[in-house]
């Protein structure tokens, strides 16, 4: 049995739970330990008691325990995972998402219910992959990026690390977008994009460098 604590108690946090709470029922052999985070004004979370402040993450870390980041923003999953590297990261995978073959998923990434993910693709670490997203085969997603809901990118897209994708997206095929970017909701991807971009339109275009 693998113990589960949750870093974060947000709106975003309580689908994560969601998820876990599926995995269990599915027979998977976890269980919620209980929640860290820097909030004050509660004492749980959909009732999972929070533990402790996130800089005391520390405390609950043994041989039987692992973390799951359940923070949307990239930046703030990447510096939790650099404070704590010695932490083991446990991956969701929804029952309900579909997993193609040859398929590699990192550590601490979270796969929400009804995602897609073809053959041949590689999902990096603290990846977000939200409720409806469909995936082609052969494409690379890379460190701490975030594709929220029914985002759908072609084949042999890459999509470079810390990089958000926005609702209702479409990422034609071949195309590769940079680190540090971000594409807006109901945008449709044509060409290349660059590092520290946003972008938005059908179809999309740089409307401002970060």
């Amino acid at each position: 049995m693998t113990n589960l604590v949750i870093i974060g108690s947000d709106v975003y946090a309580r689908r994560v739970i969601k998820c876990i709470e599926a995995l269990i029922k599915s027979g998977e052999e976890i269980s919620i330990k209980g929640i860290v985070d820097n909030i004050e004004e509660k004492t749980e979370i959909k009732g999972y008691k929070i533990l402790d402040k996130i800089e005391n993450a520390s405390l609950y870390n043994d041989e039987d325990t692992s973390f799951i980041i359940a923070i949307k923003n990239n930046k703030t999953r990447q510096e939790i995972s650099d404070k704590f590297k010695e932490f083991d990261y446990y991956t969701i995978i929804h029952p309900k998402a579909k997993i193609g073959k040859n398929v590699s998923i990192g550590k601490g990434s979270i796969i929400m219910d009804e995602a897609v993910i073809n053959d041949n693709t590689k999902i990096g670490n603290y990846v977000i992959v939200n409720h409806g997203c469909i995936i082609d085969e052969e494409v690379i997603v890379e460190d701490y990026v975030n594709l929220l809901q029914s985002t759908a990118l072609g084949k042999q897209v890459k999509v470079d690390s810390l990089t958000k994708i926005g609702r209702d997206v479409l990422v034609i095929a071949k195309i590769s977008i940079g680190k540090k970017s971000i594409v807006k909701n109901a945008s449709i991807v044509i060409e290349d994009v660059g590092d520290n971009c946003i972008m938005e339109g059908t179809p999309a275009k740089i409307i401002k460098k970060l």
